[in-house]
């Protein structure tokens, strides 16, 4: 079963009320497929203490593709409701999450890869993280997430571009390169700059031929 949304604007209110609709509806074991965009109303809003639409999916166990791209559809994310939501949807294989408003996002890579551990078949991720703290040392990790293929994070700001590039070098080995969430935005420069330190870690293809051709025949 599949659910697709396209509004031109999605009050905070109504937004409430839409989830809270899906989220009681009989789809629960049967629901595979959310996409719901809409722009911003024409009256700023604040998302308030309580608005946590993920929270509205989680009855979704069967989720294959969660796509959330309207105002706010981000507040209150931190690592617990993260880490709550991939471990109910143990078969996604692709989650957007796209904030217009989110401002400062409130998951480090520490929660990041905790709940990445819960979805082994997630292929496609587009989220916000705090870059600017960072609370994972990439020598020390043993984990690796080796379906994840398609990477677009944002930040507030990246404080050690050669540190995130090690941590997704490591731990996410087929990542070839990180895309922002909104391209052009505050942080283009450090992504890139992460990018480049992805692209001089990863050996090249040339290379890694001209290896194989010189190992020793057996």
């Amino acid at each position: 079963m599949e659910i697709k949304i396209n509004l031109d604007t999605l009050r905070r209110a109504e937004a409430d009320q839409l989830l809270r609709a899906l989220s009681q509806c009989k789809a629960c074991q049967t629901l595979e497929y959310v996409d719901i965009f809409a722009g911003d109303p024409a009256v700023e809003e604040r998302s308030g203490n309580s608005f946590a639409p993920m929270r509205q999916f989680l009855c979704f166990r069967q989720l294959r593709t969660l796509q959330l791209v309207f105002p706010h559809c981000c507040s209150n994310l931190d690592n617990d409701l993260l880490f709550e939501a991939m471990s109910s949807w143990p078969h996604i294989r692709s989650l957007e999450l796209m904030d217009p408003h989110l401002c400062s996002p409130a998951v480090p890579f520490r929660g990041f890869f905790a709940a990445l551990r819960l979805c082994p078949h997630l292929q496609i991720l587009r989220m916000y993280v705090d870059a600017t703290h960072i609370d994972i040392d990439p020598t020390a990790e043993l984990f690796q997430h080796t379906s994840l293929q398609t990477l677009d994070l944002d930040s507030h700001k990246v404080a050690d571009a050669e540190t995130v590039a090690r941590i997704i070098l490591s731990m996410l080995p087929c990542v070839d390169q990180v895309n922002q969430v909104y391209a052009g935005g505050d942080c283009r420069e450090e992504w890139q700059e992460v990018n480049r330190h992805l692209k001089s870690f990863k050996p090249s293809p040339v290379l890694g031929r001209q290896i194989i051709r010189a190992a020793p025949q057996s």
